[in-house]
């Protein structure tokens, strides 16, 4: 992993308020989406060097909130 924790947390909520996650695919986040996502903030110089165990770090984070705080439009 190259990123911290926090550094994972702030990329985790920054893909719930901009709704990164969705559509979601069999009641998980969307897997592509954020991949996507992250690729483009790479490019971008938005976020700094990660790999896939960061990515695959942040996808799970985001699937835990959606499996413990549901799927409705509160914000998740």
């Amino acid at each position: 992993m190259l990123l911290s924790s926090e550094t994972q947390a702030q990329m985790v909520f920054h893909i719930l308020q901009n709704d990164l996650h969705r559509p979601f695919e069999n009641g998980k986040a969307n897997r592509y989406m954020i991949e996507e996502a992250i690729t483009l903030g790479l490019y971008k110089g938005e976020i700094p060097p990660c790999d896939q165990e960061d990515i695959d770090t942040i996808i799970s984070l985001v699937d835990d909130l959606i499996k413990n705080y549901g799927t409705i439009d509160n914000g998740i």
